[in-house]
C-alpha cells in the first residue's frame, strides 16, 4: 500500500498509473466509497488523490490502495475506470472535467455545483467521450424513497392536500476529531451551508414530485450567529400544476434530530421517517408500520452498482449529471431567494 514509486508505460505511450477506479478525497464520504469499491472490487488498482495541504487520514494507512498527492499522471486502466469525486462541491465540476477529458467515468458526489459554476461543458465532454455519469444522491436508492415513489404513481390514496419535508440535526457533531469550523459544512467558499449540505430533501422533492416553478426561501439563521453561512431555513416551493405548496425545513445546527416526509393524500396520511427507516400509513383510526430493513451503507453500494450496470450494459444510469441539472436548478433558485428575500422562479 501507499504512493506507487515506478510509473509504467501506459498503452498510449504515456507514463503514469493506470487506474480501475480513482477517489479523489479523503473525508468521510470518501472512505465510505473506497471500503465498498474494495468490498465490491477483485484485484482492481484503486488509487485515492489527496489534496496538498490536507491531511491523509490515519484510516487509510490500512488500506488496500494507492495514494497520490495530484492527477496529473493518473489515467483510466480501461473504458470501464470510474473516477468517483468526493472534493470540495466548489471544485465538483473542475475535477470532473480534468478526469472526463482523461476518459473516467464520472461518479460525482452531491452537490453537483455551486451556483456560479455552469456544468453544460462538463456534460459535452462526456458525452463527446461516451461516458456514464452519476450525482451521489444516494437516497433516491433507499427502499423507503422507492417505496412512496411507487405509492404517488399509483395513486392508491387520491390527491395530495399537503406535503411537508424537515431535518433537523447538528453537522457540529457529524465529523468526530474535526473541528465543525474547518469542515467543508460551514466553509461558504467550498460549498458549505445548508442548502447544499440538505440538498438530499431537494433531489427527492425533484424525483418525487417533479420541479416547482417557484421558491421561496425563509432565513432563519440565528442573527447573532457565529457563522458565515446560512444554517436554517424554511422554504416553500409552488408548482404550476395542481399540486399543493410544499413546506421544507432544513437546518443544520438544532439540538434536535428529525428527519422525514408527510404527504397528506384525500384518504391517508403517509410519513417517511428516514432516521427510523420506516414508512407509516394512516387511514382513519387504520396505522401501519413498515420498518424497512436495508442498512445506511445499502444506498451507496447501490448508487455505485447503478453506475457499473450503466457502464456494462451501455445504459443510463438513474441519475446522471444531465438528469441531475434539474435538482441544481432548484437549489440556485433557492440560492437565490435566500440572497434576495422574494420569491424566485425555477429554471424549466
Amino acid at each position: 500500500m501507499g504512493a506507487i514509486k515506478i510509473m509504467k508505460k501506459l498503452k498510449n505511450n504515456q507514463e503514469g498509473y493506470a487506474a480501475d477506479y480513482l477517489v479523489i478525497g479523503t473525508g468521510n464520504i470518501a472512505l465510505r466509497h473506497i471500503d465498498n469499491i474494495i468490498n465490491m472490487s477483485n484485484k482492481k488498482s484503486i488509487f485515492v488523490c489527496k489534496r496538498f495541504g490536507i491531511k491523509l487520514n490515519r484510516m487509510l494507512n490500512e488500506k488496500d490502495i494507492h495514494i497520490v498527492d495530484n492527477l496529473k499522471n493518473i489515467y483510466p486502466k480501461s473504458k470501464k475506470s470510474i473516477a468517483v469525486i468526493c472534493s470540495a462541491a466548489s471544485n465538483h465540476v473542475a475535477d470532473a472535467v480534468v478526469l472526463a477529458r482523461k476518459g473516467f467515468n464520472i461518479f460525482l458526489e452531491k452537490p453537483l455545483t455551486t451556483p456560479d459554476i455552469k456544468i453544460n461543458k462538463l456534460i459535452k465532454i462526456c458525452n463527446d467521450n461516451k461516458l456514464k455519469t452519476l450525482v451521489g444522491y444516494n437516497m433516491r436508492f433507499t427502499n423507503r424513497i422507492k417505496s412512496i415513489f411507487n405509492i404517488i404513481k399509483n395513486r392508491k390514496y387520491g390527491a395530495i392536500k399537503e406535503i411537508d419535508i424537515c431535518v433537523e440535526t447538528d453537522f457540529r457533531k457529524w465529523r468526530k476529531g474535526l473541528n465543525y469550523k474547518d469542515s467543508v459544512s460551514f466553509n461558504k467558499d467550498l460549498g458549505g451551508g445548508v442548502i447544499n449540505e440538505l440538498s438530499h430533501e431537494i433531489d427527492y422533492l425533484y424525483l418525487l414530485f417533479g420541479k416547482p416553478s417557484k421558491v421561496m426561501v425563509y432565513n432563519k439563521t440565528i442573527k447573532d450567529s457565529q457563522y458565515n453561512i446560512e444554517t436554517h431555513i424554511i422554504a416553500a416551493f409552488e408548482y404550476s400544476k395542481n399540486m399543493p405548496i410544499v413546506r421544507m425545513n432544513l437546518n443544520m445546527i438544532s439540538t434536535k434530530e428529525k428527519r422525514y416526509c408527510k404527504i397528506y393524500f384525500e384518504k391517508s396520511t403517509i410519513e417517511v421517517n428516514h432516521i427510523m427507516n420506516s414508512l407509516m400509513i394512516k387511514t382513519g383510526k387504520q396505522e401501519k408500520l413498515k420498518i424497512f430493513k436495508d442498512k445506511i451503507n445499502d444506498s451507496y453500494v447501490r448508487e455505485l452498482n447503478d453506475l457499473i450496470k450503466s457502464i456494462e450494459n451501455n445504459t443510463t444510469s438513474k441519475l446522471t449529471i444531465e438528469e441531475c441539472k434539474n435538482t441544481q436548478f432548484i437549489i440556485n433558485a433557492m440560492q437565490k431567494s435566500l440572497k434576495s428575500n422574494k420569491t424566485e422562479a425555477i429554471s424549466q
